[in-house]
């Protein structure tokens, strides 16, 4: 099968990611621009998977001021190399976290930041809204649920992207791994709000 360039130029503004990937994916793909994005966005989580380990040292502190001057975001973003630090790509993912933290006010960067109490104090709350009469089992998928709502809702990693919600943020830096090929973790953020 022989694939057209068009469409090559297209899955690339896409993705981000080069040529070559993209090409590859057409063929497997069999032409099938969104079959390709998803066998290069799980090609993205494969790469983000392997680099996972890799240390982190350098990278960006990105800031946003909201329009009317009330709301303020600093992110740290990291990455293993000063080079990729100053790629425009990697300055528009910290710009995108920025505007997401702005957006969306979480309070933990991963479901790993969440206090232990905290979470014990949800999962008591949500035990009181759950239906007594129900088994056990159905409770305990019924409380999974509402953690993982919970998780959504605080913290950053496990939102939906605020411009993409079929993604998390989570997966928006992995579809980056996969386009600069370096690890990239948001190390700090913090959201000030006048008056608050």
């Amino acid at each position: 099968m022989d694939v057209n360039v068009k469409d090559i130029k297209k899955l690339r503004e896409l993705t981000g990611l080069g040529i070559a990937d993209c090409k590859n994916a057409l063929l497997k793909a069999q032409g099938d621009i969104e079959k390709a994005i998803k066998i290069l966005s799980s090609k993205s989580k494969d790469i983000a998977q392997a680099k996972q380990g890799r240390e982190v040292s350098q990278g960006v502190i990105s800031a946003y001021i909201h329009s009317n001057k009330k709301i303020g975001v600093l992110v740290e973003l990291l990455c293993e190399t000063d080079f990729v630090a100053r790629l425009p790509e990697f300055e528009e993912l910290a710009h995108e976290i920025a505007l997401q933290v702005a957006a969306t006010n979480p309070l933990w960067l991963s479901k790993d930041d969440v206090p232990e109490e905290v979470k014990q104090e949800q999962k008591a709350f949500f035990l009181q809204e759950i239906d007594a009469n129900k088994p056990p089992e159905i409770k305990e998928k019924i409380l999974q649920g509402k953690l993982e709502q919970f998780y959504k809702q605080n913290c950053l990693l496990s939102q939906p992207y605020i411009k993409d919600d079929k993604i998390t943020v989570e997966d928006l830096i992995k579809q980056k791994i996969g386009v600069l090929k370096e690890n990239i973790k948001v190390g700090k953020f913090v959201r000030l709000t006048l008056g608050a």
